[in-house]
């Protein structure tokens, strides 16, 4: 797969379009996936990510998986376009180092929680009155208030289960769906890229930080609004949801070949006509038993299966070539493995191919941003662990003396090989 990172503009290379955030820089202190999955999007952007981790083994997602055997890879994707400094802030050195940090800061970026935070010394409370034009960003599980404000979680937990999302999408009369990993940790990790943009926009212009706390339940609960507002609005909206007993026109149909379309019209009494012609009974859409959206309705369920069976004698390609020149809204029903080669992710540039430090190619996601075109950010790798110490230390006028003494003590550490790799 080829990516294209060079930029054109009237048959001249314009400037990066991606260096849109040059010139802020951001401390994170983060770990698993949606925090540090903001940061990845906001370093695309151009803005300089300083990752603080802890030692000796770093953000936990280095090695930890999913399942026995697998390559651990969640590091390398979502912390690309970082650099990394590994140091313990809980000695007096390490927090000393954290703290001239901060004062070169326009944005903390953590999802360590509360007590910790305020134990630390990191929480929005005490950084605010040290650093007025810090941006303090929060991301949590459940939000800053309640009995649950403080508790462990992750996406399937406060995002699918708690968010109500887990039932709502599940076939009525099975069990709760099992999510896709990470799903509701990159959704709400734009929603905390954007908030944040939006503070530096107010710094700016004000010299004021701001207090921002991004929640994965909050997340799935906008995510919800639709289904929320649905069943306030009508006893006939019930959840979780059976295909039979959902309108016909927006629902999942099996072609012959074994394989699945979605449709989606919202519009009943304008497309039904167009379905029925495909299937061949057009009698059906002078009917008046079923040609309306409350006939529609009330006969979901016989409407669902006469498409199912006259959907079952077309292959996939074969019916969607139909549903295309009837100008229904469709589309065919992927699996993962489906996404990996997908021509309209390929063209758009949503799939990246990236290069490990050992040689191994594997394809990431995107972050969904489009500057410039059809384009892809530059692509740093991610930074081994603590890799860039020395010359952030330096940075902040730590001499080689000072520097090789917080070595000597276990307050720093730096590496220069891949966390796969046995040194």
């Amino acid at each position: 797969m080829q990516v294209n990172i060079h930029y054109l503009g009237r048959g001249t290379v314009m400037k990066n379009p991606y260096q849109l955030l040059d010139g802020v820089r951001i401390i994170e202190l983060t770990t698993y996936v949606a925090a540090p999955s903001a940061g990845r999007i906001l370093g695309d952007w151009g803005a300089e990510i300083i990752k603080v981790e802890a030692i000796p083994k770093g953000d936990t997602t280095r090695f930890a998986v999913p399942l026995p055997g697998m390559i651990p890879m969640t590091y390398d994707v979502h912390n690309a376009n970082k650099k990394s400094i590994a140091l313990d802030i809980k000695k007096p050195s390490g927090a000393e180092i954290m703290r001239k940090l901060l004062s070169t800061a326009d944005v903390f970026l953590t999802n360590t929680r509360k007590p910790a935070l305020q134990k630390l010394g990191l929480d929005y409370e005490t950084l605010s009155e040290k650093y007025p034009r810090l941006i303090h960003a929060h991301m949590t599980g459940f939000g800053e208030a309640g009995k649950m404000a403080n508790d462990s979680g992750f996406d399937n937990v406060c995002y699918w289960a708690l968010g109500g999302a887990m039932i709502a999408s599940m076939e009525k009369d099975t069990a709760p769906l099992i999510p896709p990993s990470a799903f509701g940790d990159n959704s709400t990790a734009s929603t905390m890229a954007a908030a944040i943009c939006a503070a530096l926009l107010k710094q700016k212009n004000t010299e004021e930080g701001s207090k921002i706390v991004v929640s994965l339940y909050g997340q799935a609960v906008y995510n919800m609004l639709e289904p929320l507002l649905s069943i306030q609005c009508s006893d006939q909206d019930k959840y979780p949801k059976s295909r039979l007993e959902n309108t016909p026109l927006s629902n999942t149909y099996q072609c012959k070949d074994g394989k699945w379309v979605m449709v989606s019209c919202h519009e009943y009494e304008r497309y039904f006509p167009r379905f029925m012609e495909i299937i061949g009974r057009e009698d059906l859409s002078i009917n008046p038993e079923y040609n309306s959206f409350s006939a529609g309705n009330k006969r979901s369920k016989e409407i669902v299966e006469i498409l199912s069976n006259g959907f079952a004698k077309f292959n996939r390609d074969e019916l969607c070539k139909l549903l295309n020149q009837k100008d229904i809204p469709h589309s065919i029903i992927c699996n993962v493995y489906d996404l990996l080669k997908s021509e309209q992710a390929i063209d758009n540039q949503y799939l990246v191919e990236f290069v490990q430090p050992n040689g191994q190619k594997f394809i990431e996601s995107a972050t969904p941003a489009k500057f410039g075109g059809v384009t892809v950010a530059p692509r740093n790798r991610a930074p081994f662990l603590g890799e860039q110490t020395t010359k952030i230390l330096k940075e902040l006028n730590y001499s080689d003396n000072e520097i090789e003494s917080l070595f000597n003590q276990n307050v720093i550490m730096e590496k220069h090989v891949h966390a796969h790799v046995k040194e």
